[in-house]
């Protein structure tokens, strides 16, 4: 009988329990995401300085984070800088080229964060992206940093932050496991491939965006 199969709780309260452990995941990957970033923009940084040397410009904001290299969010930020190099190589001068055209200030680079950030995963959610929006979040701290606003790349890890929890994508990246997942990633611009495409549209509607809202 039917009657004999109901669960003596009702459905209602196992929903909700579910809805608390979801909500509560991403919460941590929300909360871990700063880290996340701080260690990817330290180890991108440092990436950058040993290949360029002198033409890249020294930025103690970044130079001096402290790094915790036991936590796994610290791993997860050198291990996204390490693989995502190539896709790094590949919209970086897109990322540069905006930045330069709308020159954000302390007071509208929360709004141009989140814009172009938000173009990132206009097709969708996938770990190409995530690391395209580390980037971009990286290279917003060094341009403002480079433009005369000190004391800014904590600012851009909680956009990093707030983004993520506010999109979905922390709840995407729970649905993976979390950001330990990520030590996991291997080939990620075969598999991820589609970001470029994303990239090559940022530079020709991106900004018409801005400036037609």
């Amino acid at each position: 009988r039917r009657a004999s199969l109901t669960p003596a709780h009702p459905r209602g309260a196992a929903c909700l329990t579910l809805s608390v452990v979801v909500s509560s995941s991403e919460d941590q990957v929300a909360r871990e995401t700063e880290e996340v970033f701080q260690s990817y923009a330290f180890h991108r940084y440092q990436q950058e300085r040993e290949a360029g040397g002198e033409e890249v410009p020294m930025d103690p904001e970044i130079a001096e984070i402290q790094q915790e290299t036991g936590s796994t969010s610290s791993q997860v930020g050198r291990r996204l800088a390490l693989i995502g190099d190539d896709i790094n190589m590949r919209y970086d001068a897109e990322f540069r080229n905006m930045l330069k055209t709308l020159q954000p200030t302390k007071d509208n680079a929360y709004e141009y964060f989140t814009k172009i950030a938000s173009s990132l995963f206009d097709s969708g959610i996938n770990w190409g992206r995530v690391i395209a929006l580390l980037g971009f979040g990286y290279r917003m701290a060094i341009h403002v940093y480079q433009h005369g606003m000190t004391g800014f790349l904590r600012s851009i890890a909680r956009y990093v932050a707030d983004f993520v929890l506010r999109n979905r994508i922390a709840q995407w990246i729970a649905q993976q496991g979390g950001w330990v997942a990520a030590l996991d990633l291997d080939n990620v611009y075969v598999k991820y491939m589609m970001v470029v495409l994303v990239v090559v549209l940022l530079g020709q509607l991106v900004v018409r965006r801005f400036f037609s809202s």
